[in-house]
């Protein structure tokens, strides 16, 4: 990656991306003020460049504010709170010039996996996905196919991930040494102060310091969250499994939207191969599996298969879906097609995409859509 130079054209294009009146957070700025201050820029540019070259930015920058909003009224249970962390706006800007650069590197190099889909510029967010996974359904469904899949997520996934292992994962992808050293520093200054109902739950003084997890709230987050699972796309695509749509044609071992993992395989002894991996990864880097919400799905020969939850490399286990926990979905939809209504997966998708899914060229039209995204991710 090319050394980071800031310049007042950069500040622009940054502050001209941002929301007006978004939330701000100690600085009490909003962006609206930036975009008509514009003789701010250039001293905006020189701050941000001497910072990065110090590597340091002072702690105002680097602490949020967390308000708890109740998801139910008069909740005493702080499960049923969802925190919402407005950072300074100074930092936001910051860190949304340093998302660009390294957003620039890692499609310059074609780093990130075409599986992943939370992050991905120009994309269609989970209509891609979930098109592959509608033809893959119909293709199982109307050739008799074998089909084992598995549904993975991540406990507390953006909250959970080691700060030694963002840090790692720069250095893997070559980030500019300059920005890793100074994004290192900075997340070891992170913290935050607690809010309800507009009211401070912690002194000025006593900020609750984040030593796990990623600073949600900017630009840079999905990036680099995405960027620590990026080594697990490239396992798991290097494992050789997958559902293959046809045959010599494109396989398909897994599709990402940010947290989000869903595993293909053609048997069960190869889902149990993928799933090995996901967990051996997992562990390595210090992030456990929700269980709860997991779950996996064996079809065969076209139809839900049942079978006992599926015993990992690691002391945990996944339950399997019954054919009743799947009825009227993309496998089992017999009473569907037989009453000529469409599955509810074809409301999520574009029209275009939902007329080739019915054709007959159902596989072709799946490998043509894979190719193009690739091109798009990745363009010449």
């Amino acid at each position: 990656m090319d050394p980071v130079i800031i310049t007042p054209d950069d500040v622009a294009e940054a502050v001209r991306r941002a929301p007006n009146w978004k939330s701000p957070g100690h600085d009490g700025l909003h962006h609206y003020w930036l975009k008509g201050f514009v003789v701010c820029h250039a001293v905006l540019a020189r701050q941000f460049q001497e910072a990065l070259d110090q590597k340091s930015l002072p702690s105002l920058f680097t602490t949020g504010i967390t308000h708890l909003v109740p998801k139910d009224r008069d909740s005493t249970d702080p499960s049923k709170y969802r925190p919402i962390t407005c950072l300074p706006t100074i930092y936001k800007t910051l860190t949304s010039i340093l998302s660009a650069r390294i957003t620039r590197h890692l499609n310059s190099n074609q780093v990130m996996s075409r599986a992943q889909n939370g992050c991905r510029g120009g994309g269609r967010g989970t209509k891609e996905p979930l098109l592959i996974d509608a033809v893959i359904g119909k293709v199982v469904k109307r050739n008799r196919r074998n089909l084992s899949a598995a549904w993975i997520d991540y406990k507390k996934a953006f909250d959970s991930v080691p700060h030694t292992w963002l840090e790692r994962v720069l250095e893997l992808y070559k980030v500019d040494c300059t920005v890793r050293d100074f994004l290192g520093q900075c997340m070891g200054q992170w913290s935050t102060i607690l809010c309800h109902l507009g009211q401070r739950m912690t002194a000025a003084e006593n900020h609750i310091r984040i030593r796990r997890g990623i600073f949600q709230g900017d630009c840079l987050s999905p990036i680099w969250f995405c960027l620590s699972l990026n080594p697990l796309s490239t396992l798991l695509e290097g494992s050789g499994r997958g559902f293959q749509l046809r045959k010599g044609g494109t396989k398909v071992t897994h599709l990402f939207y940010m947290d989000d993992l869903k595993l293909f395989a053609s048997s069960r002894s190869h889902l149990v191969e993928l799933l090995n991996i996901t967990c051996d990864f997992s562990n390595s880097i210090g992030m456990e599996l929700g269980t709860d919400k997991c779950a996996i799905l064996h079809v065969e020969r076209g139809r839900v298969a049942n079978s006992e939850g599926m015993d990992l490399s690691m002391p945990i286990s996944i339950r399997t879906l019954s054919e009743a926990e799947t009825t009227d979905t993309w496998v089992d939809s017999d009473r569907t097609e037989r009453s000529g209504q469409k599955s509810p997966h074809y409301n999520d998708v574009p029209q275009s995409a939902s007329s080739e899914i019915v054709s007959n060229e159902a596989v072709l039209a799946a490998e043509a859509w894979w190719a193009r995204l690739f091109k798009r991710a990745y363009p010449a």
